[in-house]
């Protein structure tokens, strides 16, 4: 039922309809007459409207408490209608009118005090016409109507104080349903960003594993392809140097497997980490492994190394592997490529170098150089790469650490 209430405004219009109808025949006397009836039965009505015509609602609440005045009634539930209306228009209705009927609600009640308090005062003088308004009820009997006296109900103070009492808690209301608006507008909005960083943080992880299946492949390829060719060249000469390049090609797949297979599973939760994750320790063998395919490559370290931040160990390892694989690529089969590492205080300092003639210089619109560069910007890092004055290409990376 509650339930119920909550959705449909009409319910709840209807149920306190309801209850102020059966408090007010409760309360209702014996003397109340057909005009008194018709009037409450009038305002009951205009709480049906409450939520869509609230100021239709003040208006009939007003007019019939005003009329059971006239009549010199005393207070009945039914006469709350009217605190009920002007509560309904200062919580949904507009603001300016709320005021509007506020004043008009305070000014008929100063109207009304002011003519109560001077037709009692009157009532006991020997004036026979005291200046008071009498509706007589026509199914009531003359002899019944008291002429006595005209309800005030407490005079303006207590009637204005009950008025702005009424707006007051209408105003609190429409306040907490536009803070409660707010913040659901505020949990919407941070649900759409949430969403919107998911999104980020997953394109962002497939640019990852994509730079990183890159190197990886164009690396292992790179080296099979030299490999193969080293191996065709001797098969008739030199079988046993074939062998060799064949063990090298065979080795050279396992681990390309072994990493594409670590980089898929990281996809899912569920899949194996079949190798731990590069980083610089492995760099002999991938020096190796270029040398094997008939590159000569030289290797200095400078500075005391240490251990590596996880993201600036893999980002090192790869930017060697992406440089020696532009170098097997582009840099001719007579260069020779050297790497320096740099442990600086604060950074990671790299170097890789060859002395080739490029036919076709390493471009940044694929995704070598750009992810290399972008490995480096996303560690805060400054990157270079360019012809060098002599001969050869250069590959100038510096990453803290």
């Amino acid at each position: 039922m509650l339930a119920l209430f909550r959705r449909s405004p009409m319910a709840v219009d209807i149920g306190l309809a309801v209850l102020i109808g059966l408090s007010t025949v409760v309360t209702a006397v014996d003397d109340e007459g057909f005009s008194w009836w018709v009037m409450s039965i009038a305002g009951l009505a205009s709480l049906l409207v409450r939520h869509r015509l609230p100021a239709v609602t003040f208006a009939a609440g007003m007019l019939v408490a005003f009329m059971h005045l006239v009549m010199g009634n005393d207070l009945r539930p039914v006469d709350v209608i009217a605190l009920i209306g002007l509560f309904s228009v200062a919580a949904w209705g507009p603001r300016r009118l709320s005021l509007a009927l506020l004043a008009a609600g305070l000014l008929a009640a100063g109207v009304w005090s002011y003519y109560a308090a001077e037709a009692n005062s009157h009532s006991v003088d020997p004036d026979p016409f005291p200046p008071r308004i009498i509706i007589i009820d026509p199914l009531r009997p003359p002899e019944d109507v008291d002429h006595d006296q005209v309800q005030d109900w407490g005079g303006f103070p207590s009637l204005g104080l009950t008025l702005a009492v009424a707006w007051l808690a209408g105003l609190n209301t429409r306040q907490r349903r536009i803070r409660l608006a707010v913040l659901e507008q505020r949990n919407a909005d941070l649900e759409h960003e949430r969403d919107i960083q998911a999104a980020l943080a997953v394109a962002a992880e497939r640019a990852r594993i994509s730079r990183e299946l890159h190197d990886v492949v164009a690396h292992a390829l790179s080296v099979v392809v030299l490999q193969a060719q080293g191996a065709q060249a001797e098969l008739d000469r030199r079988p046993e140097r074939s062998r060799e390049a064949l063990g090298a090609i065979v080795e050279t797949g396992r681990t390309a497997l072994s990493e594409i297979r670590r980089l898929l599973g990281a996809l899912g939760q569920d899949a194996p980490d079949w190798e731990p994750r590069p980083g610089a320790e492995r760099l002999p063998r991938l020096i190796a492994d270029v040398r094997a395919a008939g590159t000569p490559v030289e290797f200095h370290v400078e500075g005391e190394p240490r251990p590596l931040p996880s993201t600036v160990d893999l980002a090192a390892y790869r930017i060697v592997q992406e440089a020696l694989t532009n170098v097997l690529k582009h840099a001719g089969r007579a260069a020779s490529a050297a790497i320096v590492m740099r442990y600086a205080p604060e950074a990671l300092e790299i170097e890789v170098t060859d002395d080739g003639v490029a036919a076709k210089p390493p471009s940044e619109t694929g995704n070598g150089l750009k992810g290399m560069r972008e490995r480096v910007n996303v560690l805060g890092g400054t990157f270079e790469a360019g012809p060098r004055e002599e001969r050869g290409f250069a590959v100038r990376a510096t990453l803290p650490s």
